[in-house]
């Protein structure tokens, strides 16, 4: 029998394949689990709200969303999701105040560190609801909203981008969704 490249190098895939299935048997540890943190913040940003259709919470949440002066940007009725963002002023009056003195003690350095134009300016704030049908009740759907920021300086660079984890916030939106869909289901 005659050896040659071709048998060497299909012997060797051969067994550096069951080299590797040795490897992919061992049962994986706490590694795929969530952590308590992901399991809290997903239940700060869901709640189940009890209506006849995907499409009555919706229509609620657009209401709801114009009232807290978002723009709606995407709606998808057929998978049950709306995506909304609004300009909001981000400046504080604590940092402003801290670059002013930077800025100052520059000057009175002799230089110009620009430190104000580092400042917030303005942030976008995006927001995005899904609705699911609940697997508890047939009668129920299950909203999640997240919330993300990008606050720019004022040279309109980037200086945060973040999701938010506010409770008040997800409260604020929940409160008003809840009366809101009271609301259309009484009229």
């Amino acid at each position: 029998m005659k050896i040659t490249t071709e048998t060497l190098c299909a012997g060797a895939v051969v067994l550096g394949s069951l080299g590797g299935c040795g490897l992919a048997a061992k049962a994986p540890g706490n590694e795929l689990r969530l952590e308590e943190s992901t399991l809290e913040i997903r239940s700060l940003q869901s709640r189940t709200f009890a209506a006849s259709s995907e499409t009555e919470i919706l229509a609620a949440t657009i209401a709801v969303l114009q009232d807290m002066e978002y723009n709606v940007d995407r709606v998808e009725s057929p998978l049950g999701v709306i995506t909304a963002s609004k300009v909001a002023d981000a400046d504080s009056a604590n940092e402003q105040f801290g670059l002013f003195m930077v800025d100052l003690l520059c000057v009175l350095g002799g230089s110009d560190c620009g430190a104000m134009d580092s400042a917030s300016d303005e942030q976008l704030i995006t927001l995005t609801l899904v609705v699911q049908p609940s697997l508890a009740n047939t009668e129920e759907y299950v909203a999640r909203v997240t919330l993300q920021r990008v606050v720019y300086d004022t040279l309109d660079r980037v200086k945060v981008r973040e999701e938010i984890h506010e409770s008040e916030m997800y409260q604020q939106i929940f409160e008003r969704l809840s009366k809101s869909i009271f609301l259309q289901v009484e009229t």
